[in-house]
């Protein structure tokens, strides 16, 4: 009895002591798409935060800034293009690849950009972003994330027009230069 007992108690215990314990797991790469649509209601545009992994405002609004934010350049003919900006870092972006097709670019961001440089220029924001490139980010806090520009719609509503850029992306968390997984 006593020891039907010590073998019931024991892994109710394990069970008991893991259960008060929240274990996140954070994916340090995926997918996402950031918007340059403005928020009129909260006077902000919505970028992503590759540390959180999730989408955060700019200007903030109590939480971290976005390591990423979608600007929108208007060219004389009318059209709307995007750019990158990385707010309030004065490191940012440098442009790795630009491919003509998306197995070209999907390669090299999978196999063949597996560390990064860290004395190449970085600049805090990028000039027109097109489908297919890859870009290396150095985030604030001293953090890389590659990204691989996938699709880019422009999209025209009732508050007007702005750009829709999808992105994969791989982030490297302490601060190293390999992108190794």
């Amino acid at each position: 009895m006593m020891g039907t007992l010590k073998y019931t108690i024991m892994p109710l215990a394990v069970v008991l002591l893991f259960s008060g314990c929240r274990v996140q797991e954070r994916r340090n790469w995926g997918e996402v798409i950031i918007s340059s649509m403005f928020n009129f209601d909260a006077a902000s545009v919505m970028g992503y935060n590759f540390e959180l992994g999730r989408s955060t405002s700019f200007p903030s609004t109590g939480d971290p800034l976005p390591d990423i934010i979608v600007d929108q350049y208007r060219l004389i003919e009318g059209s709307v293009k995007p750019g990158f900006t990385s707010p309030s870092n004065p490191a940012g972006f440098w442009k790795a690849g630009e491919f003509g097709t998306l197995s070209e670019s999907m390669d090299f961001f999978e196999n063949e950009l597996k560390t990064v440089d860290p004395t190449v220029d970085f600049t805090p924001s990028t000039d027109t972003v097109r489908k297919y490139q890859v870009y290396v980010l150095k985030t604030t806090p001293g953090n890389y994330a590659k990204i691989h520009v996938t699709e880019i719609w422009q999209v025209e509503d009732a508050s007007g027009k702005h750009i829709d850029v999808k992105i994969d992306y791989h982030y490297q968390p302490e601060g190293s230069t390999s992108f190794s997984e």
